[in-house]
């Protein structure tokens, strides 16, 4: 994957066409027949998928997880499982396929809950799931590290809180510990567009979609990319080309609901300070000073109330800073699983 196919995806948040990665392994599925969610519904065909990277070591003691991000699969996250990010001869590289990304067990896939039918579900509902594929299914007690970027970063943190001292280590890029109040106005107004267009079959909803997403860059950006341009006649091109079929979009309204409800200070009678004091394991925290997609203030703030080893990026690419830089972002994860 070239640099500016992993910067274009970050930017749209995967919710676009994502150029296929260089190396993956054999998507491989893990079945748990019915998996109980916590709302208590039930969840049929409860299917995950994952791939492998590496070997695991005698003492299973060298296991990192990587839980995807917004839409993404782990086939579009086999980059990371390169020797510039996360080497595989020294690691053994899970990377799952979190619930409804249209791979693990989604409203695209499902048979028995198909689209609306499929219920919904939480970022803990994904943890709980990929730490039943972890013990269960590979038989490993405990990781090396979590390794999450945006929506996996979220992963990351809710696996640091519901099961403390399961690894040694989590990593949150361009991640949160609970969503800003900007954060849940974008997702929200997503959620309402897309549930626009499955009714009506429009195009104003994939406009104001495609607007939105040309917004997730920063101000300055946005004007580099689109000076000169017909930016109203780009909105449109940019809708008109999008595919969203059924299946997709309730894909992508299920994992954007579950991100509004995401919060891991929950268990901790809403506070970040309690939160904070509950995850005793290392921590390296990534944002982009200019984010616009996942707010960094959250993050930022939960990195100055833990011992975590913060690196604020403002590279001008908003979310995809981590890929502007992508040095300064290969140096600091590689140093942080050695230590």
């Amino acid at each position: 994957m070239s640099l500016s196919g992993r910067l274009f995806s970050i930017l749209l948040l995967c919710v676009q066409f994502i150029p296929p990665a260089l190396a993956s392994d054999e998507q491989r599925f893990a079945d748990f027949g019915t998996c109980r969610l916590s709302s208590g519904a039930s969840l049929k065909d409860c299917k995950i998928g994952y791939r492998t990277y590496g070997k695991l070591n005698e003492n299973k003691s060298n296991a990192i997880l990587i839980p995807t991000w917004y839409g993404g699969s782990s086939q579009e996250h086999a980059y990371l499982a390169e020797s510039q990010y996360i080497n595989p001869e020294n690691f053994f590289i899970i990377i799952v396929d979190a619930i409804g990304n249209g791979v693990s067990v989604s409203p695209s896939n499902s048979q028995s809950q198909p689209l609306g039918q499929f219920p919904t579900f939480t970022i803990t509902d994904m943890v709980t799931v990929q730490h039943r594929l972890i013990t269960e299914k590979l038989g490993i007690t405990n990781l090396h590290a979590i390794v999450g970027l945006s929506m996996g970063a979220m992963q990351s943190l809710q696996w640091a809180v519901h099961y403390p001292g399961f690894a040694t280590r989590y990593a949150s890029i361009i991640g949160s510990p609970k969503l800003a109040a900007f954060d849940i106005i974008n997702w929200s107004t997503r959620i309402k567009l897309m549930t626009w267009h499955l009714e009506c079959q429009c195009q104003t909803p994939l406009e104001v979609m495609a607007a939105m997403r040309m917004l997730g860059q920063t101000p300055t950006s946005l004007t580099e990319t689109f000076e000169g341009l017909d930016v109203e006649a780009e909105i449109a091109k940019r809708a008109k080309s999008a595919q969203l079929p059924a299946g997709q979009t309730w894909n992508k309204i299920r994992q954007a609901q579950a991100m509004l409800t995401y919060n891991i200070t929950a268990q901790f009678d809403n506070d970040l300070v309690k939160a904070a004091n509950a995850i005793n394991e290392k921590l390296l925290i990534i944002v982009s000073k200019g984010d616009r997609v996942v707010s960094p203030g959250p993050a930022t703030a939960l990195a100055r109330l833990t011992d975590a080893t913060l690196l604020e990026l403002d590279k001008g690419c908003g979310h995809a800073d981590p890929w502007c830089d992508a040095e300064t972002f290969s140096n600091a994860l590689q140093e942080f699983l050695a230590e």
